[in-house]
């Protein structure tokens, strides 16, 4: 890629990105007045706005409500990854809300081979994601067993486009990923509620390219060996309470195994990590491991671009005023407490994989009941995440700008 036509690149996205603050400064007037009917109690849909369309799927009962959001594209067929799923319930008339995104992917190579991504100097890429080619949006269903609710749906990215940053080099590093799926399955028991978060992510295809003249068109030069690679998913999590609330972590010996959110000493919500995951899809299971995510392992652009949690949080929330009252969608104006995490596949060479994560929400104050799990932690021991991170004024994530470049970018791929 010559200078001229970098700088031509870089003035595109310049320009671009002015007109996305713009249409950003007031995101609750970009949307079409259109409400998620929440006397549902299952319903999914989508929303219209001016940049891109949301898709939701929305589940309500007497103990808790669950939204699910997925941007997408209908003019060019595409999607930015930036899956939300968020949960609100009451434990003796104290309310919560519990909003999580998937801020994006990571590659690293573990040097001190514990496993995880701990130190500053593991982490190789991160992918700034471009957008899907194509989707499947949620088409909610529920089902019965016993006395038990279950509630699913699943949103499909197909060909998730990706650079890989920091750039090295004259030219751009990219990833196509042929397909990431989350099914979500949401079951309502007699005291608590329980998410199924199954991740099913497709191969990867990794290579170096630069484009071609003022046309834009990309010339693929060499393929990328990923051989020697894990992959860790950021998730950023957010908890609003009319209580002061508390985040524990119990910590095995290779990865925290679980996170609990307690309210003056009593569990109201719990994450599980400690499950294998699938990888090739032919059975061979591997222990999936789970950290926090310190600000002195992520690069500056990423901070920059994804910024923490609650911008992530703060940015899905201003839009909610517009889709419906949901009084108990952020903020609820008490504490709020946000935190990164990591899932770590320390074994993964760009291989297709299965994993699913679980969330329970207790709707009463007693202990959660005991966990079914492909894998015992080997040990446990309790300590609390400090979770007081800078937070942006504001998010103005890059992904997105790259997503509106996809017409003016739109290429020809060469294998």
């Amino acid at each position: 890629m010559s200078r001229i036509d970098k700088i031509k690149f870089i003035i595109i996205t310049l320009l671009i990105l002015l007109y996305f603050i713009i249409s950003l400064h007031n995101p609750v007037d970009a949307f079409v007045q259109q409400d998620i009917p929440i006397g549902e109690e299952f319903v999914s849909g989508t929303i219209t706005n001016q940049i891109s369309n949301l898709s939701y799927a929305w589940v309500h009962t007497n103990e808790t409500s669950l939204l699910s959001l997925t941007m997408f594209d209908e003019i060019y067929g595409c999607a930015p990854f930036y899956p939300f799923f968020g949960q609100s319930f009451s434990i003796e008339n104290n309310s919560f809300f519990v909003g999580t995104v998937i801020t994006g992917f990571e590659l690293y190579q573990d040097s001190n081979e514990n496993g995880v991504l701990d130190l500053e100097e593991e982490l190789l890429y991160y992918v700034m994601l471009n957008g899907s080619q194509d989707y499947i949006l949620p088409q909610i269903e529920k089902t019965t067993l016993d006395s038990m609710r279950i509630y699913s749906w699943k949103v499909g990215y197909i060909e998730v486009d990706g650079f890989l940053s920091p750039f090295t080099g004259p030219n751009f590093r990219k990833t196509i990923i042929d397909s990431v799926n989350l099914t979500y399955t949401f079951e309502i028991h007699t005291n608590y509620s329980e998410l199924k978060l199954a991740i099913t992510m497709g191969a990867w295809d990794t290579y170096e390219f630069k484009f071609e003249d003022e046309t834009f068109q990309e010339i693929r030069l060499q393929d990328i060996d990923l051989t020697s690679y894990s992959l860790s998913i950021l998730f950023g999590t957010t908890v609003s309470s009319e209580d002061p609330i508390d985040v524990a972590l119990t910590d095995g010996t290779s990865g925290i195994t679980d996170a609990i959110i307690e309210v003056n000493n009593i569990p109201v919500f719990q994450s599980f990590f400690q499950d294998t995951y699938d990888l090739g899809l032919n059975g061979s299971a591997y222990p999936a491991r789970a950290i926090p995510a310190s600000l002195d392992t992520l690069y500056d652009e990423q901070i920059q671009e994804w910024g923490t949690p609650q911008a992530l949080y703060d940015w899905w929330g201003s839009f909610f005023s517009s889709m419906s009252e949901l009084t108990t969608i952020p903020p609820l104006g008490i504490e709020e407490v946000s935190f990164l995490y990591r899932i770590c596949y320390p074994v993964w060479n760009g291989e297709p994989f299965n994993h699913d994560p679980r969330y329970r929400a207790l709707f009463e104050s007693t202990v959660f009941p005991p966990a079914t799990s492909t894998s015992e932690p080997s040990s446990s021991t309790s300590e609390t995440l400090l979770t007081d991170q800078p937070t942006p004024s504001f998010l103005i994530p890059e992904v997105l700008v790259l997503l509106i470049l996809i017409p003016v970018l739109r290429r020809k791929r060469n294998n």
